[in-house]
């Protein structure tokens, strides 16, 4: 057996075995012996270009820790689950503590789910552990025929782990599933837009001199007066279905939302916030909202 010693210590054995192999192809496997030193097998003796070639090779080897490569939730679950894939461990129920999920959600559907461990001084949150991205496929009526979900765990050192989890739902197989999925998208798109109009108007009214309680309640007298509305488009999309009318097509709220003159709404609903960026209007972003 021909074999030659260098020193260093590799930790990503695997890798640097790899990169030994395409860099000289005498090269068969290496191993280690202790922590400093490595022990190459060769097919034939090396030439002294080709050890220099390799003393080069073995110092300019990038090493990392295979360990940080390893998903954090390993870190986070029962002792039970950490033998598992990381795709089987339950990150809702296996985990020791919580794990805290921070949703973005666009006109009604949940399109990413980050899940972090904690929250800082300034109740950010931190620690990523897992982030699941999803992507629906809609016909042209805005029915849901399908969704993938891409879940993908972050490792020790922050990257995002090579193993993501690809899962798929057909909603079109069973026809009442794409009526549910509506339902519930609807639902959370009329819960999503309650905060984020209240802190709009609220940028829009205080500096006319109104209290934050005072808009919080013209906050909920809009709700009230639109009540109607908002059910309708939430149970069975309220729609203008007559093809005379210029506005067919388009949904019953969102026209409302164009032609609402009340004073006591125009005053706000006609202005931006900063949060809008200053050039969209309320009325405009409510419009925007619910034309799905």
């Amino acid at each position: 057996m021909i074999t030659v010693t260098k020193t260093r210590n590799i930790l990503d054995l695997n890798k640097f075995n790899e990169d030994a192999k395409a860099h000289n192809s005498k090269i068969t496997y290496v191993i280690k012996i202790g922590d400093d030193s490595l022990r190459f097998s060769l097919s034939s003796e090396l030439d002294g270009a080709e050890h220099t070639a390799l003393d080069s090779f073995v110092a300019a080897f990038v090493d990392t820790d295979p360990e940080d490569k390893r998903p954090k939730i390993y870190d986070l679950v029962k002792s039970e689950a950490k033998t598992k894939h990381h795709h089987n461990i339950d990150y809702k129920k296996e985990v020791l503590t919580a794990l805290i999920p921070k949703r973005t959600i666009v006109k009604g559907e949940v399109r990413k789910v980050e899940w972090f461990q904690s929250l800082d001084a300034q109740m950010s949150p931190i620690n990523k552990v897992i982030e699941v991205d999803v992507v629906y496929t809609r016909d042209t009526t805005g029915f849901a025929t399908s969704r993938v979900t891409t879940r993908k765990w972050i490792n020790r050192d922050e990257s995002e782990n090579d193993e993501y989890k690809l899962t798929s739902k057909y909603y079109f197989l069973n026809p009442s599933e794409m009526i549910m999925e509506g339902n519930k998208r609807r639902g959370l798109l009329v819960d999503s837009i309650i905060i984020p109009t209240l802190t709009f108007m609220t940028e829009a009214l205080v500096p006319l001199g109104y209290t934050q309680e005072s808009v919080v309640l013209k906050g909920r007298k809009f709700m009230d007066d639109y009540e109607s509305e908002f059910n309708k488009f939430k149970h069975n999309s309220s729609t203008i279905t007559d093809p005379a009318d210029p506005d067919f097509g388009e949904k019953s709220i969102v026209i409302r939302f164009r032609d609402e003159s009340k004073t006591e709404y125009v005053e706000w609903l006609d202005k931006s916030s900063p949060s809008l960026g200053g050039s969209v209007t309320i009325r405009q972003y409510l419009m925007s909202e619910f034309a799905i």
